[in-house]
């Protein structure tokens, strides 16, 4: 007879598998063995919606306000996000303008995107994708999803800009940008795989 793993839950602490229908009404239960209380029933998180539709709201922002602007013998110069990907190519950088557009705006973007239409196909009769294309989709975006890396590398530059140029400051963009990341990360963080996707 085939064991129904539908219905167990691995205890984090000891590796114990539990028998889910014990939970309590809270979905709560206790491992055996250590006493680890653990959450027999995870439900999608409104929060990760929120979070989600936030940081898309956030990018458009993020690329209209430039990040940074510099002066340079009385000439202002600034750049927003998708300047960034234009000036590269100006230098003839294809591969790494490519890397940069991939990993700074279609990856993260994307990922926001399927958080949003995985909740809709969750408490929805629509159906748009597979389960399987959105799992697969959802941890492709979030592990090559490289925004955080890009605002060190704009700090990085603009440290060893200061002294160099006549005037060096961050723009409305750059601080749109810390907002961004900290929507993008949580509507990660509360995005409950297991109750989309089943995993």
């Amino acid at each position: 007879m085939g064991l129904n793993t539908e219905n167990i839950i691995e205890c984090k602490s000891c590796g114990l598998f539990v028998n889910k229908q014990e939970a309590s009404k809270k979905y709560l239960i206790k491992c055996p063995r250590c006493n680890t209380k653990l959450r027999a029933y995870i439900d999608h998180s409104y929060d990760s919606l929120f979070y989600a539709i936030s940081a898309i709201m956030l990018f458009v922002l993020m690329n209209i306000f430039p990040l940074i602007k510099l002066s340079i013998n009385n000439k202002d110069l600034q750049a927003t996000l998708y300047d960034t990907v234009f000036i590269l190519l100006e230098q003839n950088l294809f591969f790494v303008a490519l890397i940069v557009f991939f990993t700074i705006i279609i990856a993260p973007l994307f990922n926001s995107i399927i958080i949003i239409v995985a909740f809709i196909q969750k408490h929805t009769k629509v159906k748009f994708f597979t389960k399987t294309f959105l799992h697969d989709s959802f941890h492709f975006t979030k592990t090559w999803g490289f925004i955080e890396v890009f605002i060190i590398s704009i700090i990085v530059t603009y440290i060893k800009l200061v002294g160099m140029v006549s005037s060096t400051r961050f723009d409305l963009g750059f601080y749109i940008m810390l907002f961004y990341i900290f929507c993008f990360y949580m509507s990660n963080k509360k995005f409950e795989g297991k109750s989309v996707f089943g995993e």
